[in-house]
């Protein structure tokens, strides 16, 4: 039994610990919600706390917005169209990229204290397994999700359609960057590489008019 709980602790400290890693995971779900949804179903249930921290991250944001959204919306946006469309409706491009991106900002700091508790435990295993997994949780699932993702990517485009050449790119600049720097560089330049030209694209200057619609589905 030590023998299993040494293996279990040792890949939890080890994925929970390389955000470049984490990071991977993060894409490999998104793409997992178009071509295996059940898994990826499965992977957001064993990940709740972090999916919880998302949806309470967007329901922060509206407030603060001073955007009111009825209970019956927060309880159906399991995969938050609805709150992205009641965002889109009310703000501008930049605040709309603000409310996808806003998890990021709850879930670092988040990140950081449990790994930081799981630390302070670690002799403690099942405290040090809790706070593992609830720093793992929070990272992944903090991350934008398909919709936020979507959302920001169609918005790029329509300000700057010239933003998705430069997005094509994403896979030789992964690739050059893990080849010169290794694998958790690379990762990091490549996810900066990404959010810096979405963000760029849309708040560009030329174009000061807000869609009521990004790509509805």
């Amino acid at each position: 039994m030590n023998g299993w709980t040494e293996i279990v602790s040792g890949m939890l400290w080890s994925i929970a610990t390389n955000p470049s890693l984490m990071i991977i995971i993060w894409f490999f779900a998104i793409i997992l919600e178009f071509c295996w949804s059940g898994l990826r179903n499965l992977l957001t249930i064993i990940l709740f706390p972090g999916k919880l921290i998302h949806i309470a991250s967007h329901i922060a944001y509206a407030h603060i917005k001073g955007i009111k959204m009825r209970f019956i919306t927060i309880l159906s946006a399991t995969r938050e169209r609805s709150f992205i469309g009641i965002i889109l409706s009310k703000e501008t491009p930049l605040s709309v990229a603000i409310f996808c991106l806003s998890p990021i900002i709850i879930a670092l700091p988040l990140y950081i204290l449990f790994i930081q508790l799981a630390t302070i435990f670690r002799q403690q295993i099942e405290f040090s397994f809790l706070f593992l997994w609830l720093a793992l949780s929070i990272f992944i699932e903090g991350m934008p999700s398909a919709e936020d993702l979507g959302t920001i990517l169609k918005m790029a485009i329509y300000y700057e359609p010239l933003s998705i050449i430069f997005l094509s790119l994403t896979p030789a600049v992964y690739v050059l960057n893990t080849y010169g720097y290794g694998t958790s560089i690379g990762t990091y330049i490549t996810l900066i590489y990404v959010l810096t030209i979405l963000i760029l694209s849309i708040v560009s200057l030329r174009r000061e008019r807000t869609p009521t619609v990004y790509g509805a589905t």
